[in-house]
This record gives C-alpha cells, structure tokens and sequence, in this order.
C-alpha cells in the first residue's frame, strides 16, 4: 500500500475563509467544509491518494497542550497531534488507517505523533499507543493517546 501526502496551503488570494478539500461524499462535510483563515494558521492539511483516488484527509496541529493530562511524557518541541484523521468510508476495516498512521510516522521521523480519541479508542491501542487520561475522568475529557518514543 503506497500513499501520497498531499499538503494543502491556502491560496494567496484566500482572505476569510478557505476549502481546503474538494466536495467528496465519502467524507463527513462538516469536519472538512471549511476553515477560517483569521486566527491561528500553525495547522497542516494533509490529502492522502493512493493510485490517484483520495482515501483519507488529515489535519495535523504543532499547538499541543497535554500537560493536565495525567503522567504524560515532556515533548517540547516534539509533539504533533492528530487533530483530525477520516478515513472514506469504503476504505474503512481495511488496514488503510494503520498505514496512513506508519506513513505518518516516516514523514515525521523528529516528531512524537498523538491523538485526542473520539470513540477510536481501539484503533489508538492497536497502533501500540499509549493512553493517557484526564484526571477528570472520561465523561467530560477525550482519552489522549501518543506514540511510542523511537527505539521502545
């Protein structure tokens, strides 16, 4: 399974408000309709293909605040999160997650990758993730899953 990564930038033209992904039914609209480019523009738009045909989308943000989560490692620097990752839907249960997550991991060898779980739970696990909760509990705070430090 090889994938392309295909970064999205706004335009220079785009002032206000920008699509960064084209309409596509196997994708939830209101996740990826549009962004507004008057606040923070840290985050990173990522397309996945695989032979032409596009099978996931990603947002990646480098603004990471897991400190209030309980015992979490020191990242600094390092820390990526996963702010959003869609899989299209007739590419689901197929393994296309996991090797988008590993392609993910190659493409950002010197960072330390983790998510904010919503009910994928599982799927963090299976990728070998640590979880970490809030000392709030669950009812109210996302479990926050980060990726193995290199070499463990």
């Amino acid at each position: 399974m090889s994938f392309d990564f295909i970064e999205k930038r706004p335009a220079p033209d785009d002032q206000v408000i920008w699509y960064p992904f084209a309409e596509n039914n196997a994708f939830s609209p209101s996740w990826w309709d549009y962004r507004s480019l008057d606040g923070d523009k840290s985050y990173t738009f990522l397309e996945v293909r695989q032979g032409g045909a596009e099978v996931a989308r990603i947002e990646l943000d480098p603004d990471v605040m897991i400190d209030h989560y309980l015992k979490t490692p020191e990242l600094g620097n390092s820390a990526l999160e996963i702010e959003l990752i869609e899989v299209a839907e007739s590419q689901r249960r197929r393994g296309v997650g996991t090797k988008i997550i590993q392609g993910l991991v190659s493409r950002y060898p010197d960072r330390r990758l983790l998510a904010f779980s919503e009910g994928a739970e599982d799927f963090w696990a299976s990728l070998g993730w640590t979880r970490y909760d809030h000392p709030e509990g669950p009812q109210l705070n996302r479990p926050l899953f980060i990726q193995p430090a290199a070499g463990v």
